[in-house]
């Protein structure tokens, strides 16, 4: 008998199947809403369907897609379930709303950041190693306490970089600083 999790690497099959619908539906939802040819909404699915053929041609793009997707819909169900919780706690749909549009965005921009985070992340993916094997450059790459970041293995140097210990050090001024500055700029309340 076949179990899910057994089913699901069937679905790898039709993953080119899926980013075409994708491709496809995204087209033509910003072509509808723009209004960029007309109202033609058969002239809206048209070029829906040849851009979703032009990006199943590129077998990079469909890694791309194939590996953004799954975690935007994580984040998507994260929300949900951050809005579910406030609700939960006697919220109502205007508080929600408030939050979202408060002066300081601060919710807006931490969706923002982790978005482009999901981005980067499935750029590296998909190029990184294309982009590590055609740079030509040679050396031992290592530092101290640290491996080495010239192996040949995208995601052994992404971590040996992430986790070196000038890195780290960077960071963790970065976020002193930061702390510093936010501290400083609040007015006291006295």
């Amino acid at each position: 008998m076949v179990t899910p999790l057994e089913s699901s690497g069937l679905l790898e099959h039709f993953s080119i199947v899926f980013t075409l619908i994708l491709v496809m539906v995204v087209v033509y939802a910003v072509m509808q809403w723009t209004k960029m040819f007309g109202e033609s909404k058969g002239l809206h699915m048209l070029i829906g369907l040849i851009l979703g053929f032009f990006v199943i041609m590129i077998p990079d793009i469909t890694e791309l897609i194939s590996i953004m997707i799954p975690w935007f819909v994580l984040l998507f169900i994260f929300i949900l379930l951050m809005i579910m919780a406030y609700k939960i706690f006697g919220a109502s749909d205007d508080d929600v709303l408030s939050a979202l549009k408060s002066s300081d965005k601060m919710i807006i921009y931490v969706i923002v950041i982790v978005g482009i985070i999901i981005v980067i992340a499935s750029f590296s993916s998909v190029y990184g190693q294309k982009f590590l094997s055609g740079s030509g450059k040679t050396g031992d790459g290592t530092a101290t306490g640290t491996g080495s970041t010239t192996t040949s293995d995208f995601s052994k140097n992404i971590g040996a970089t992430f986790f070196h210990p000038k890195v780290i050090g960077l960071i963790f001024i970065f976020l002193v600083a930061a702390f510093t500055i936010a501290l400083l700029a609040t007015v006291p309340h006295t």
